[in-house]
């Protein structure tokens, strides 16, 4: 099977992070595209023509990262995904949640490489980023202790602020996020699958 995404994305990063918690990491095989710049090939085995694709070995193909997720948990290890869910709602929640954000994250950087810059819109989008973090840093328990979809969806989404908006302060406003993130960037997942420089 072959994941087709960029690897700055952090919805495709999550898809990578995922493969190598469940010891599939060498099984799936990387195609970098440039969205954009690929749409001819992208429309072939994705009507929407975003990444991340995962094309399977029958050639069929499953897109959206948390249905490749789904897909290689219950594949691959359907017990790692029981294991880390308590409440199916609230994870099912956190990960909207995550996708939002980034998605928050997204079109703020659009905005603000728009010439000229349009601050109030970008202002706008990160809003809703900072309220989802503090909301994380405020109710999220058993962040410390957890490994599940949501873990690897924070720790990909937080690296992907942190690279993308350097000028921000993403670090005092959430220490604790901050704490778990030193840790977790450190697990071999994250270190295979750092955004490019």
């Amino acid at each position: 099977m072959e994941l087709i995404c960029s690897l700055t994305s952090p919805y495709a990063r999550r898809v990578r992070v995922l493969a190598y918690e469940l010891d599939i990491g060498d099984r799936l095989k990387i195609q970098v595209v440039k969205p954009r710049e690929s749409s001819d090939f992208l429309w072939t085995i994705n009507p929407i023509g975003k990444v991340p694709t995962l094309q399977l070995d029958d050639g069929s193909s499953i897109y959206d990262s948390l249905t490749i997720c789904d897909y290689l948990i219950a594949t691959y290890s359907p017990e790692w995904g029981i294991k880390r869910q308590n409440n199916f709602w609230e994870y099912r929640t956190r990960l909207s949640m995550l996708n939002e954000m980034s998605d928050a994250g997204t079109q703020a950087r659009r905005s603000l490489i728009q010439e000229p810059p349009q601050q109030n819109t970008a202002d706008f989008q990160l809003g809703k980023i900072h309220r989802g973090l503090a909301h994380i840093e405020n109710t999220w328990i058993s962040m410390e202790s957890e490994l599940s979809l949501v873990s690897i969806g924070l720790g990909c989404t937080f690296d992907w602020l942190l690279n993308r908006f350097p000028e921000i302060n993403w670090v005092s406003p959430y220490p604790r996020i901050t704490n778990w993130f030193n840790d977790f960037k450190l697990r071999q997942s994250m270190e295979k699958t750092q955004i490019p420089a």
